[in-house]
């Protein structure tokens, strides 16, 4: 096992053992991915890093999130899975609902989406669309009874270019970063690839606004 499929194997461990708590956890998990204090976030925020899986970002103050790690088998990573919560306090120790003394609670207290985080192995992939063309476009397998002769219309339409469906970004200190056709977010570190999938949908809180601002916040370790 090379060291960047160990890294990623103790996270998922790490994460897996914090999760296991009995009943509801209205605060953030005490682990390893709460320690954020290097990424230096201003204007209040908080900061969310995780050591293992090798990234930290800063998130508003108000947010408070249950984390949900998930092995990934193909490709070979890490999921992870924040349920946030928008609360009345930004003091940790207060319970969700109870406001701070002087401080206004934001509007939209009590809305909540969800934020996939994915860690991946980089592999021997130069760039993200070589990576994104092995990972994510696998090829097409012909029909058993397929004829080296069937006619043209009769094949299946090759995927799209993964140049054409990644849009360049900026994103934190990733060595390339870039926005997919289905409006993930995926970035290139030296040894991973990370993918951020921003689920608000209909009637929930708003990501993307937030999250959008602070992507140069990000840190990407390895």
């Amino acid at each position: 096992m090379n060291t960047t499929r160990q890294r990623l194997t103790v996270a998922f461990l790490v994460l897996a053992l914090a999760g296991c708590q009995v009943g509801p956890n209205t605060h953030p998990t005490p682990s390893v991915a709460q320690i954020g204090a290097d990424l230096h976030c201003a204007g209040g925020d908080h900061g969310f890093s995780d050591a293992q899986a090798g990234w930290g970002f800063c998130y508003p103050k108000f947010w408070r999130y249950n984390e949900r790690a998930q092995e990934s088998l193909n490709p070979p990573g890490l999921d992870l899975t924040l349920n946030i919560t928008v609360c009345a306090s930004s003091v940790a120790e207060l319970p969700c609902s109870k406001p701070e003394a002087g401080v206004s609670p934001p509007p939209d207290v009590g809305s909540f989406a969800f934020m996939i985080i994915s860690t991946y192995e980089r592999g021997d992939s130069t760039s993200l669309a070589s990576w994104v063309q092995t990972n994510l476009n696998p090829q097409p397998t012909p029909s058993p009874g397929a004829s080296p002769t069937a006619s043209p219309t009769s094949q299946p339409s090759p995927s799209p270019s993964p140049q054409a469906t990644l849009q360049s970004i900026q994103w934190g200190n990733a060595t390339e970063a870039a926005v997919m056709a289905d409006g993930k977010r995926i970035a290139l570190t030296p040894h991973h690839v990370v993918i951020l999938e921003l689920r608000s949908g209909l009637d929930l809180l708003d990501l993307e606004t937030p999250m959008s601002a602070r992507l140069s916040t990000w840190k990407f370790a390895y």
